[in-house]
């Protein structure tokens, strides 16, 4: 199989270029050649593609091979540069090979082509290869240096007899010094100096250690880690050492400063273990006391607590009655006191001149010598303080004064948990009193809304077996006195006239009063479940409207019906009571010769959001009681009466509420004209509960009158 050859040739003779390629083809291999013969062009093609080769005449029109060599050099191109040409001159084909040329062939003589050819691209391969590994060896070079510089640790390199071959940079941090002025010395001379110290942490052989931890050098500042690393040649023949140097400074003073903050906190915990809460007070102090005398090996120690502003001394020890007896009650008007009052700590190593005489005189009889005194304070609010003292001079260091403090605060937070638990026990007391006071209320109020609900259930069935009883006979007269009006053919006399209308209009309301209180007892009972069907609103508002026909022929109002008639859903029963309520109400307060509209059409979700101004203060819970209903069908009931102020529209949908006076409903002359029981909108009210819908009433177009909307989900 033939091998890919990627020439560029730089010919202007497309003949050569021929014979060439077939001398080539002859040597197995498959130029992918391309020919140029000017600089532009062979610039041209070096930065469109990659390339094995270059065969290039010497001369040639506009173009040389020397020029050509000096391009592929600027290019930075490591390819293999053969010239095959005409006869030159020795001296030029010399200048041309010191050039970079790696060969040149005479074009009458092409045997050796193809061999100069696997020679150029084998040494090609060479230089490659070469070219790669020294770069791989810079780049790992300048890696090492890098990493090893980056380590914070000391790193240094040293034969076998102790000499520094390389260093890092935090070695000359660390001394301060020249990396030159290091390399070649000894590493024993630069970490000890002049020392004649017998041993060193740099081994050598013929005794080699590996590690050493915790030592010192002379010429250097802290604590160290020393840990030392063979080098060896491939057939482990020892040819230095690696010395690593950790800084381990700050952990020895970490670990000094743990000894004592473990000391501290062991005396805390002994402290506060013995503070048990359950102990009173006076024994808690006592016993605080003795734990500073065991663990801190302190000799005399006092609590004084404020009391009435004063200091008054609660607990002590190793002291003497006669001390005890002269600091039962601190002086205030001592400097050193009022500093500790203010929140901070004194100290002192002898007794102060300015304590009262017989103070020092039964201290100095006890041996007292250093004392401090800490302030019993929680935040910024000091309660006491607490003193302790020694047989013997000593200056008491800021970490014994703030350890002194701290128990200080822990005795003040006990002390105060103890004031505070008296009084929240009396809290607690008073409290469950209270408790008590309110469980028995509870208890009352509760059998008085089980009294109420059975009062309520009896109401409801007495109002109920009631309304049905008198159902009967209502029915009976009102039948009696409508034949002896309409249908008798008696000759009444005006008075007997009047007379007998006046029974009819009353048996008519009583009858009204009657169904309500039955409808209202149903809807509190047991609720109403409809029994939907599809029905078409507008024309069931004709037919409720038509019952009124003959009573509201002298009054003379109009009714206006308007609006689609689409099938609602709804109990129409329930529906044909619920209208039947509100055209009875529009009647009732619209004047004679006034007008009624009835509309009815189908709205979408959208618009029914858009209701929000009103239907929020009728039903709060709006919009969540519409859940994800897409349609609604509107009905709206208007009148053109008196209207309803907006501070009575929604106690108008109460039971037994009506608006305003009897003589504000028309003339209250003729039919419809008297003030209802109040509960024909506490209906309507619960029939659109039932049917999920909702009825709010707003002033009537242009602020005249009232408008009633009823809303029915379309489900």
């Amino acid at each position: 199989m033939k091998k890919q050859l990627r020439l560029l040739l730089v010919e202007d003779s497309e003949d050569d270029t021929i014979l060439l390629l077939r001398e080539i083809e002859r040597g197995e291999y498959e130029p992918i050649h391309k020919r140029v013969d000017t600089p532009e062009a062979m610039r041209s093609a070096i930065a469109e593609q990659s390339w094995d080769l270059v065969i290039s005449d010497y001369r040639m029109p506009r173009f040389s091979a020397p020029a050509a060599l000096k391009i592929l050099k600027e290019s930075g191109l490591d390819l293999p540069f053969i010239i095959v040409s005409g006869k030159i001159g020795e001296d030029l084909a010399v200048a041309a090979m010191k050039a970079g040329a790696q060969d040149y062939l005479v074009k009458g003589n092409l045997a050796r082509l193809i061999p100069a050819i696997e020679r150029g691209l084998r040494d090609a391969e060479e230089r490659r290869v070469r070219r790669d590994a020294e770069n791989a060896i810079r780049v790992g070079k300048m890696e090492w240096e890098a990493v090893i510089d980056s380590v914070t640790d000391l790193v240094l390199l040293t034969d076998i007899a102790g000499t520094i071959i390389r260093c890092n940079r935090k070695v000359i941090e660390y001394f301060n010094t020249d990396y030159r002025k290091l390399i070649g010395k000894n590493i024993r001379s630069v970490f000890y100096g002049d020392s004649e110290e017998s041993f060193t942490v740099f081994p050598f052989l013929p005794q080699f250690q590996e590690g050493i931890e915790d030592v010192c050098f002379p010429t250097l500042k802290g604590w160290f880690n020393v840990s030392n690393h063979p080098m060896r040649t491939t057939k482990s023949e020892l040819k230095g050492i690696v010395h690593i140097i950790k800084d381990v400074t700050k952990r020895k003073r970490m670990e000094e400063e743990k000894q004592i903050s473990d000391r501290e906190l062991l005396t805390l915990h002994a402290v506060a273990f013995r503070l048990n809460s359950k102990i009173d007070s006076k024994k808690i102090m006592g016993d605080l006391l003795l734990q500073l005398h065991n663990i801190l090996q302190i000799d005399f120690a006092s609590i004084h607590l404020l009391d009435k502003d004063s200091l008054k001394l609660k607990a002590s020890l190793g002291l003497s009655t006669k001390f005890k007896a002269a600091i039962r009650k601190l002086p205030n008007y001592v400097p050193w006191i009022s500093q500790v009052l203010a929140g901070k700590p004194f100290k002192a190593k002898a007794l102060d001149k300015e304590l009262p005489a017989d103070v020092v005189r039964a201290a100095s009889e006890m041996g007292m010598h250093a004392w401090c005194v800490v302030p019993l304070k929680i935040g910024s609010d000091v309660m006491g303080v607490l003193t302790v003292a020694q047989r013997y001079e000593k200056n008491y260091s800021d970490r014994e004064v703030f350890l002194l403090t701290s128990i200080a605060s822990q005795l003040a937070v006990l002390i105060e948990n103890h004031t505070l638990y008296d009084r929240m026990k009396e809290k607690n007391e008073e409290l469950q009193r209270s408790k008590d006071a309110l469980d028995e209320n509870l208890h009352k109020v509760k059998q008085a809304n089980i009294e109420l609900g059975r009062l309520n259930a009896a109401k409801n069935s007495f109002i109920g077996m009631t309304s049905h009883e008198l159902k009967t006979p209502i029915t009976s007269i009102l039948g009696g006195v409508e034949f002896l009006l309409k249908y008798s053919g008696l000759q009444m006399t005006p008075e007997q006239l009047d007379i007998f209308s006046s029974v009819y209009e009353g048996v008519v309301q009583l009858k009204t009063l009657v169904e309500d209180l039955l409808s209202i007892s149903r809807l509190e009972a047991d609720g109403i479940s409809p029994q939907k069907k599809p029905v078409k609103l507008i024309p069931l508002c004709r037919e409720v409207y038509d019952t009124f026909a003959l009573p509201l022929s002298k009054r003379q109002i109009y009714a206006e019906f308007l609006g689609d008639e689409a099938p609602v859903p709804v109990d129409e029963g329930f529906s044909k009571l619920a209208i039947r309520n509100l055209l009875e109400n529009a009647i009732k307060f619209t004047p004679d010769g006034g007008k009624i509209i009835i509309s009815g059409r189908v709205v979408g979700r959208s618009e029914v959001l858009g209701y929000d101004m009103n239907l929020q203060h009728f039903y709060p819970a709006f919009p969540g009681n519409i859940g994800e209903t897409p349609a609604f069908y509107r009905l709206d009931v208007t009148d053109s009466g008196i209207g309803i102020p907006p501070e009575e529209r929604l106690r108008i949908f109460e039971k037994f509420y009506g608006v305003g006076d009897i003589a504000y409903h028309s003339s209250g002359k003729t039919d419809f004209m008297s003030k209802g029981s109040g509960l024909g909108l506490s209906i309507v009210k619960g029939i659109m509960d039932a049917h999920n819908g909702m009825v709010w009433v707003a002033s009537g177009p242009g602020g005249v009158g009232s408008e009633f909307t009823l809303i029915f989900p379309l489900e």
